[in-house]
């Protein structure tokens, strides 16, 4: 994913929409609804939840590393 994807993608989440992407061939989604924002692996169904959007670009992980760092990686 490019940086400007990553904007947009962070913009969609913003309002509302509920995204899936791919890292190292699992599928992942976010979801936002208000107040409450998931980061959901499908496989095994493990999910993150966070107060909001914002917490989970900053906070959230996979595999150790954090979403905002591991983004280029990201298959959208």
């Amino acid at each position: 994913m490019t940086e400007k994807e990553y904007l947009e993608f962070k913009s969609l989440i913003a309002i509302g929409e509920e995204l899936n992407f791919y890292y190292n061939d699992d599928e992942y989604w976010i979801s936002h609804n208000p107040g409450k924002s998931y980061l959901s692996r499908t496989k095994d169904q493990y999910s993150q939840e966070f107060n909001g959007y914002e917490e989970l670009f900053e906070k959230a992980t996979i595999e150790g590393i954090k979403f905002s760092e591991i983004y280029p990686k990201l298959k959208w």
